[in-house]
């Protein structure tokens, strides 16, 4: 599968979800790229409740098909914020409502 590039770069997005539900998406660290890709979690979201994980990151990139595909799961542990993004933001989901 060919994963679609900007700039020559693999567009990838961190997708920080909380109970099964995305709550935050940040540019993964690599990424040259602000904020501002958005992708369709539709397809992934059923796979991460079925994990049964209560805090799941994944990572996600695009196929130059226009389809995001999960390349990366993770329990948070090794998951690393975006220069862009706030630590604040981070922490605010954690101990979110």
């Amino acid at each position: 599968e060919a994963f679609s590039r900007l700039e020559s770069v693999a567009a990838e997005v961190r997708v920080w979800w909380l109970d099964g539900e995305p709550r935050l998406l940040t540019p993964h660290p690599d990424s040259p790229f602000e904020r501002g890709l958005v992708p369709d979690l539709d397809h992934i979201g059923p796979a991460v409740r079925r994990l049964g994980c209560r805090f799941v990151t994944t990572d996600v990139a695009l196929r130059s098909d226009g389809v995001w595909r999960v390349v990366e799961v993770g329990d948070g542990q090794v998951s690393d914020l975006h220069q862009s993004s706030s630590r604040g933001e981070l922490a605010a989901l954690l101990v979110g409502p």
